[in-house]
């Protein structure tokens, strides 16, 4: 059980880095002269998906209940996959290779989704062996 609560602790801080990460380094464009961005849309999306798996990975940290932690372990590597496929298939980035989303924001959601989605394979695989 300590092991499953440092994967969630360390769930939380990968998706602390994406949310400090979109308003710091990996930002999205700024004003486009009165039309909004494309990028705008992904980081509002990686924003509430980040929000909804923080929330579950503090719940799985106070929570003991096995079957729920099973549940929430799978919602967690669904979020993850959407966090990673999210600036290409979901609500993709410009598609410039010199925008500043293209070049940050792109790279931090895929690679921070596939370390989630990892956590809670990971994590799911020790709930599911304890039985």
């Amino acid at each position: 059980m300590k092991l499953h609560k440092i994967l969630n602790i360390l769930e939380i801080i990968v998706l602390g880095i994406i949310v400090a990460g979109l308003f710091t380094f990996a930002h999205v464009c700024g004003d486009m002269g009165g039309m909004e961005a494309p990028c705008h849309k992904t980081k509002a999306i990686a924003l509430a998906v980040a929000a909804v798996l923080i929330l579950i990975s503090v719940i799985q940290v106070a929570l003991s209940k096995e079957v729920i932690n099973k549940i929430l372990s799978v919602i967690q590597i669904v979020g993850g996959v959407v966090i990673a496929i999210l600036p290409v298939v979901i609500a993709p980035v410009c598609g410039m290779k010199t925008m500043h989303c293209y070049v940050y924001t792109r790279p931090l959601l895929i690679i921070a989704g596939i370390v989630i989605a990892g956590i809670g394979i990971i994590d799911t695989l020790i709930l599911l062996k304890k039985k």
